[in-house]
């Protein structure tokens, strides 16, 4: 052997192409249970958490029948228990409403359950027997305690009836019978239809100009006169164009007159001033 052989390391050929043979024979059966082992474990897992799942609706039932329990037996407290049974009655009302008449007139006993208590019976119930009242709001302060609170009608005129004064709101209600208008407006109508344009011609007068008028006196829907503080008269006419004529009266009161006319709104006149008639065109 020289320098320049290379030693080559004995190997047995027939060895490796036996293994090279038999890594290619592997049977397919070998390979799916390869892949099989390989897999198992996340299908564990999946069949885990579709167990989970499956007892979530088990869990809401039990919630919604422990749910629905506990309404029934809020409710039983609520409407049958001695606990919630009234034993107050509180009224907060204006001046000259008793609050005695509102308890009698609200219908409700101590044998009423707090949460059973009808509220639109009772506002009813209020409203009827006390024609002065205009609403009423109920709260309910569990266990025992029922408040009332009372709104009452806003005047706006008197009006004249065969006997005596009663006062009428804005709505055309009439309630309180009174000894004298004070500082209301009265009304004179001999039919509720006059009634009812009297009362459209103050409601179109603003609140200024209202104040001034002591009497509305209605013949019919066409003749309608207002009589004012210190004498003055106005002769209104009809009811319609009522807010025309409102404002032409309001435009009209800077002139010193007995006499006012807004009965033709675009041509009102004036008389009794200290010179003579006047047209306002």
């Amino acid at each position: 052997m020289t320098r320049n052989d290379t030693v080559t390391p004995d190997v047995d050929l027939r060895d490796s192409a036996s293994e090279a043979h038999g890594a290619q024979d592997a049977s397919p059966e070998d390979s799916a249970d390869s892949s099989a082992e390989g897999t198992s474990q996340p299908t564990a897992q999946a069949e885990a958490v579709g167990s989970k799942r499956a007892k979530h609706p088990r869990r809401r039932r039990r919630l919604m029948i422990v749910g629905a329990a506990g309404l029934g037996l809020l409710w039983w407290v609520g409407w049958h228990s001695q606990v919630t049974l009234v034993q107050h009655v509180v009224v907060d009302a204006p001046r000259g409403i008793s609050e005695e008449s509102i308890r009698l007139a609200s219908g409700i006993s101590a044998a009423d359950h707090v949460p059973s208590v009808d509220e639109d019976a009772v506002r009813l119930g209020i409203m009827e027997a006390i024609p002065a009242v205009a609403d009423v709001q109920l709260e309910r302060s569990l266990p025992d305690t029922i408040r009332l609170a009372v709104v009452t009608r806003t005047p706006l005129a008197a009006v004249e009836s065969g006997n005596g004064l009663y006062v009428m709101d804005a709505e055309g209600v009439i309630f309180d019978k009174v000894a004298g208008a004070k500082d209301l407006p009265v009304i004179r109508a001999r039919t509720d239809e006059s009634r009812e344009t009297a009362r459209s011609v103050l409601l179109a007068i603003p609140d200024t100009l209202r104040k001034r008028v002591v009497r509305v006196s209605a013949g019919s829907r066409d003749d309608v006169t207002l009589n004012l503080r210190g004498g003055a008269t106005v002769r209104w006419g009809s009811v319609e164009d009522s807010a025309l004529k409102a404002r032409v009266l309001a435009g009209l009161m800077s002139v010193k007159a007995t006499r006012y006319d807004v009965s033709a709104p675009l041509l009102p006149t004036t008389k009794g001033s200290p010179t003579s008639s006047t047209t306002l065109g």
